[in-house]
């Protein structure tokens, strides 16, 4: 037996593949793998295959073929050659965010002067082992996006049943396993903390199907440090960041069919939710947390989108969140605390409120589950609301960074209500509406007489259309991202 050492580089997938491909652990950077192999079969070179080869018409010039010198004629026996290979790359495997895939040509295919850069190659002394990265895509390790029977064009945003949610428990002060469950019941205990002291908060994160049938996850990474942050707050137990984020690829790759397909301007959208689980009647921390992740395909959070401004309304009669209090932490009762006024609001004709500060109503704090922007496009600001009492906005922080990029000066302090009247455009941002322009702020007085009215643009702003294009690009895979923003489902 001749030993010989074969080193292995892993390629950027180019196209679907008809071999198998195993699963693949979704957190490693993407970044290029080697192993080296010690094979003990005899000796071994590489090759490249050609498009013209017609009989590996699956194989570019990019992919690796090797070609295996072998006394064995028995295609069965190539084949467990083949096997014993592939078992040792399974290591490798476990760690790459590529894929290998094998096949072994049939017995009666004729591998004669085909162009494989191998003048020698004849089946009844060589066996050809491709091994060919796989695109996720059509057919591929997640399955193909968007096959669930659902209208794609007419989501709006409103829960859907899907395939599964993921669940995960906190207790004996660590995190067990994560499961997928199909129902979309729990069973909670009477005592839970959630239920009687708020001990609860969520998050918000997209994925987007590309053009490529790959389906990519919209900056999951910050989500996972506001809810650390969000945990903290109410004493919860921390998610790590590469646990929430496995999570998150975990729940999309088994609901991928209610992924919205590519073009249909929808997404999936995560909900990520911790709470206390465990019974507690005095005001104290639980001893057991559970964490859930449930998926929803959606539209458009605001009928129409980007189409037309809706019109909001400047709410006085309420605050979202008191001064050193919870506003800037993504829990629930700061939510619930905007139900009334939402609903009021919305039986007067406005679709969305924006609240003020509580100590003084006279700072623009934000909208009910938005953050707040105004527009200067003469002096070129991007003006953006500084608080402690506003949830920082993960897509306010991405449209900051493209508007800086595009030559716009980013100001985050406090915003005066009578700002109002010196802004172009104004807009609403966050996951689930992404960006919707406000077409003007109402504000009434305790007769309900309007006392104010603040009018922007009646039709989407040109800054607003530029910079909800840009970001939606970068999330539909449309151009680069060269902020490194998506993270792709495996």
């Amino acid at each position: 037996v001749t030993f010989r050492r074969l080193h292995f580089s892993f390629i950027p997938h180019r196209r679907k593949s008809r071999f198998f491909s195993p699963s693949l652990a979704p957190l490693i950077p993407p970044q290029a793998i080697h192993l080296l192999i010690v094979i003990v079969f005899g000796q071994l070179s590489i090759e490249f295959c050609s498009d013209s080869d017609s009989s590996l018409k699956n194989c570019n010039k990019t992919d690796l073929t090797v070609v295996l010198n072998s006394s064995e004629t028995s295609h069965n026996k190539l084949i467990s050659t083949m096997k014993t290979l592939s078992s040792a790359l399974l290591a490798l495997l476990a760690v790459s965010r590529e894929s290998l895939a094998f096949v072994a040509p049939s017995p009666s295919t004729n591998l004669a002067n085909k162009a494989v850069h191998h003048n020698q190659l004849q089946w009844r002394s060589r066996a050809i082992l491709t091994m060919s990265t796989t695109e996720v895509g059509q057919e591929s390790d997640i399955g193909k996006p968007g096959t669930a029977n659902l209208p794609w064009s007419e989501l709006g945003f409103e829960f859907r049943p899907t395939k599964s949610h993921l669940r995960m428990i906190f207790k004996d002060g660590k995190w067990g396993e994560a499961e997928l469950v199909e129902s979309p019941y729990i069973n909670i205990h009477i005592g839970a903390t959630a239920l009687h002291y708020g001990q609860a908060c969520f998050e918000g994160l997209k994925a987007f199907a590309h053009d490529d049938g790959s389906v990519y996850m919209f900056r999951p990474d910050e989500n996972a440090k506001r809810i650390k942050a969000s945990a903290e707050r109410v004493m919860m137990p921390e998610i790590p960041v590469e646990t929430f984020i496995k999570a998150c690829n975990d729940v999309v790759k088994d609901n991928i069919a209610y992924v919205p397909p590519y073009g249909s301007g929808g997404a999936l959208y995560l909900r990520p939710l911790l709470f206390g689980s465990g019974p507690r009647i005095g005001l104290q921390p639980a001893d057991e947390y559970t964490f859930i992740i449930l998926v929803i395909p959606v539209g458009d959070y605001y009928k129409g989108g980007l189409a037309k401004p809706v019109n909001g309304l400047i709410v006085d009669e309420y605050d979202r969140a008191a001064p050193k209090g919870v506003g800037a932490a993504k829990v629930a009762g700061n939510y619930a605390a905007d139900m009334v006024p939402n609903m009021e609001a919305k039986k007067k004709g406005f679709p969305i409120c924006l609240y003020l500060d509580a100590a003084s109503h006279t700072l623009v704090e934000e909208f009910s589950t938005s953050n707040f922007i105004g527009i200067d496009n003469d002096n070129k600001k991007y003006v953006t609301p500084r608080s402690s009492s506003v949830l920082p906005s993960i897509t306010n922080k991405s449209l900051q960074t493209i508007a800086q990029d595009v030559g716009m000066t980013v100001e985050q302090r406090d915003v005066p209500i009578s700002e109002l009247a010196s802004f172009d455009e104004v807009i609403a941002c966050g996951t689930a509406v992404v960006v919707t322009p406000v077409g003007s702020l109402s504000r009434f007085g305790d007769n309900g007489e309007e006392t104010a009215k603040y009018e922007f643009t009646e039709d989407v702003g040109e800054t607003t259309r530029r910079l909800y294009d840009k970001v939606r690009s970068i999330q539909n895979g449309e151009v680069e991202d060269k902020y490194n923003w998506n993270i792709k489902v495996q």
